[in-house]
């Protein structure tokens, strides 16, 4: 072969270059469009995926909110229960202490009582005394009005003496002014009628510049002699 031959120069292929050209533009075109698409369908999944949290949460928040209502409910529920046992309790602390006053004060009516029956027992059984005579005595200050006191006077009749009487009990209060001088004040006046016993109970007034000192009760039925007694004047502390 001769040297014209081996540099021979082939004309350029136009056709065939643009066919190249748009192979790559096709290639690229498809090469982006199948990332566009993958890159799609992650986003569709991760959108997807958002969702569902978001619904989870929702569905979570709605039952937060009814577990808070049930729990409102309840708490308004117990707090009105609280508050009737504060009531109860107030009420019944109060009736407490409405018994225990009603209790003290039948403790005393009741040792009053048996104080009288006492009395009564021994007048009945024939242990008393022959004579008329003071059985009892009780002082007691007004603490409401000064200068006032209460007595509370037991006569006993006698097994001598079995039937009524009837007359005065004369109450004579023996004292003494502030100078040291004796007064005597001529304090009450009682019916008496007598039937074994008789309670006799009334005030005394005594004036601030007298000291008492004794009381005289002086017992005149209208067909006996009169019977006279002196005791010492003495206040019982009352509660």
């Amino acid at each position: 072969m001769s040297s014209l031959n081996k540099h021979v120069i082939t004309p350029a292929q136009p056709l065939r270059i643009v066919a190249t050209l748009m192979a790559v533009i096709v290639v690229t075109v498809a090469g982006q469009w199948l990332y566009n698409q993958s890159s799609t369908a992650a986003q569709q999944q991760q959108l997807t995926d958002i969702e569902q949290q978001l619904t989870n949460l929702q569905q979570q928040r709605q039952m937060l909110r009814a577990d808070n209502q049930q729990l409102q409910q309840t708490n308004t529920t117990q707090q009105t229960q609280i508050t009737e046992l504060q009531q109860y309790l107030s009420l019944q602390q109060a009736t407490d202490q409405q018994l225990q006053m009603q209790l003290v004060e039948l403790q005393g009516k009741v040792i009053t009582l048996n104080k009288e029956l006492v009395f009564y027992q021994t007048v009945t059984q024939g242990n008393n005394s022959s004579k008329l005579q003071v059985r009892e005595l009780d002082l007691s200050a007004n603490k409401s009005q000064a200068g006032y006191y209460h007595y509370r006077l037991v006569i006993t009749q006698g097994k001598k003496l079995s039937k009524p009487l009837t007359g005065d009990v004369a109450i004579t209060v023996n004292g003494k002014t502030t100078d040291g001088t004796a007064k005597k004040i001529n304090a009450e006046n009682k019916s008496l009628q007598l039937r074994h016993v008789q309670v006799i109970e009334g005030q005394l007034k005594i004036a601030d510049n007298i000291e008492p000192i004794s009381i005289t009760i002086a017992i005149k039925p209208k067909k006996n002699k009169t019977v006279s007694q002196t005791l010492d004047w003495q206040i019982e502390d009352k509660h």
